[in-house]
């Protein structure tokens, strides 16, 4: 451990190496695919990323139905400055999640450095273990190699700053102003954020400092703050979203009926914060698709255990002066929170997810690298608490290594997703479009059909988008009655799935094309026309309504629905496509006579 103070003396070097680290363990990400999520938000969507798009991200435009579930307009800006720097490249998204959790791991390392100078009276170096420990956590993975799973990282990177700015402001209080700033960024990065007041005001109830007058500026910023963001979202957002199965929102008067309902949302609670414990204190089990939270008697009961045990533990901590222990566990419990209610609402495709932990962990791995050095003091442990601490990271960098493999394209993400989650259809539905990616059709359609069978019990809107996906695979096969007969079934699923509409209007398309069928036309031009029933704009729809006009000899309509096709964007290929079309009417009326 001598040797560890030495190489610690000097936070500026230990901050630099702590960067170096985060960067290099992740590198391999840099050469990653865009993955899930990535490839509609950012490959497909690029065109959305317009810096004159940011203020009306910021301050929504008031709606009334409040169908948006996510506030976070820092995120978007971070994407709008990427694609302006890289354009459509995975490489520059990945590189600056990279610097970000880097730049997080270091502002961490500042935060634990002024907590442990506070509450213990030193602890340079186990303020660097700490660092150490969460910029190799293993279930960081899923927020820093996925693009999309940023979220976590830019949020942790204000919520830092901010809180090592909010220890700062008892020594300057101008340093009041970074500390708003970045709550503020931080609030618009993820919801998660609502934590940070509470956790500067248990820490400042732990230093006894509360009492100080300048305290009533700092929490009339804080709340001021909090409530302008509670505005903001409920501009075009749901503040409180409905809670599943209620058809009313969440909090309302719901009568002694809903009783029951209640109970089971708070053991959905309880056991989403096992879950969460479970993984915090031993992240190497991981699955990028967690479809349920374990709601077994056993399992709640145990919930309820250890949540007042580290209660308990957390006020006898207290008692004891142990503050540092009280102020982590505090910490995750606190930082857990958030994640753990939205376990009851259907707000993401999966009640729980490992990036959620980033930052818990911080809390988790301030008191693990506490601990390690409160028992290298003592001569008797000290060679075990030195074992500890290099198998702990040697453990964490391996794991950390390795998981990155898995998000390297989508056919590695679902493949071993796929197997993890093998119940639920959406892995087996990705699964399949990630091996139609790269030609493996008759596994694609293995999959596709997994997912499609009785027992996963999927949503209607679900199986249509499968059974979709399984008819543009028999339609790339040029296999064209099992295409059309599985788009047919899609809609069976769900009559309001658009892009079905579109398929089958192609499909017929396709057969006029081949027998000069007119009813095959005729079918073609009523299913692309009820595309316009569920979608404002689609330009490929436009397009071959076009090419459907051109051969019923309605060129007005042709060159009509050409026009719409190019202003709506399209591909190279197809805008060529649609601009032909423009050439072909150009040319006939040259040889009409005056």
């Amino acid at each position: 451990m001598e040797l560890f103070s030495r190489l610690t003396g000097s936070a500026l070097f230990s901050a630099v190496f702590i960067f170096l680290v985060s960067f290099a363990i992740y590198s391999p990400s840099l050469k990653h695919d865009f993955v899930w999520d990535d490839v509609e938000v950012i490959a497909k969507s690029n065109v959305s990323f317009d810096a004159s798009n940011i203020a009306g991200v910021v301050v929504p435009g008031i709606e009334k139905n409040k169908k948006e579930r996510y506030y976070r307009p820092v995120v978007y800006t971070s994407m709008v400055l990427d694609n302006g720097l890289w354009g459509v490249s995975p490489f520059g998204f990945h590189l600056s999640n990279l610097l970000m959790n880097a730049i997080a791991a270091v502002l961490f390392y500042f935060a634990a450095l002024l907590v442990l100078r506070e509450l213990s009276g030193g602890g340079r170096e186990a303020a660097f273990l700490s660092a150490l420990l969460f910029s190799l956590y293993p279930m960081h993975v899923e927020s820093v190699s996925w693009i999309a799973g940023r979220t976590d990282v830019l949020c942790a990177l204000f919520f830092f700053l901010a809180f090592v700015a909010h220890i700062l402001s008892y020594r300057n209080l101008l340093f009041l102003v970074i500390t708003a700033l970045s709550f503020a960024l931080a609030l618009m990065s993820k919801e998660v954020a609502v934590a940070f007041p509470f956790l500067a005001l248990g820490y400042d109830l732990i230093t006894r400092r509360l009492g100080g007058r300048s305290n009533i500026l700092r929490y009339a910023v804080y709340t001021g703050l909090l409530l302008l963001y509670i505005y903001l979202r409920g501009r075009a957002f749901a503040n409180i979203p409905e809670i599943p199965g209620t058809g009313i929102e969440a909090g309302a008067s719901t009568g002694a009926g809903l009783i029951g309902a209640y109970s089971g949302y708070m053991k959905t609670i309880l056991g989403a914060y096992m879950l969460y414990l479970n993984k915090l204190v031993f992240p190497f089990d991981f699955n990028a698709f967690i479809t349920s939270i374990p709601l077994g008697a056993v399992y709640i009961a145990s919930a309820v255990v250890v949540t007042a045990a580290l209660a308990v533990v957390s006020a006898v901590s207290l008692i004891r002066k142990e503050n540092v222990t009280a102020f982590s566990i505090f910490w995750i419990l606190l930082t857990l929170g958030p994640s753990a209610i939205i376990s009851i609402f259907g707000i993401a495709s999966t009640p729980a997810a490992e990036r959620y932990l980033y930052i818990p962990s911080a809390g988790f791995c301030l008191l693990l690298g506490y601990w390690i050095f409160r028992v290298s003091e003592h001569p008797r442990y000290r060679h075990a608490a030195v074992a500890l601490a290099i198998v702990v990271v040697a453990l964490y960098a391996v794991f950390t290594y390795q998981r990155q493999a898995v998000w390297k394209d989508d056919l590695s993400l679902w493949s071993d997703t796929s197997i993890k989650s093998f119940s639920h259809p959406l892995p087996h539905s990705n699964y399949g479009l990630a091996l139609s990616k790269v030609g493996d059709s008759e596994a694609a359609l293995r999959e596709y059909k997994i997912a499609l069978s009785p027992e996963m019990n999927d949503s209607p809107r679900g199986k249509a988008v499968t059974a979709n996906n399984a008819g543009l695979e028999y339609l790339q096969m040029e296999r064209y009655p099992e295409a059309e007969r599985w788009f047919l079934k899609a809609l069976e699923f769900d009559k309001g799935y658009g892009r079905t509409y579109y398929h089958l209007g192609l499909i017929n398309y396709i057969k006029a094309d081949v027998t000069g069928s007119p009813e095959s036309l005729a079918d073609a031009e009523r299913y692309l026309k009820k595309v316009f029933e569920h979608y404002y704009t689609f330009g490929r729809a436009n397009l071959i309504l076009a090419k459907v006009y051109m051969k019923m000899g309605e060129r007005d309509k042709a060159v009509k629905e050409a026009e719409t096709a190019i202003k709506t964007g399209l591909p190279p290929a197809l805008l060529k496509e649609a601009q032909d079309i423009l050439v072909i009417d150009d040319e006939s009326g040259k040889n009409e006579p005056e």
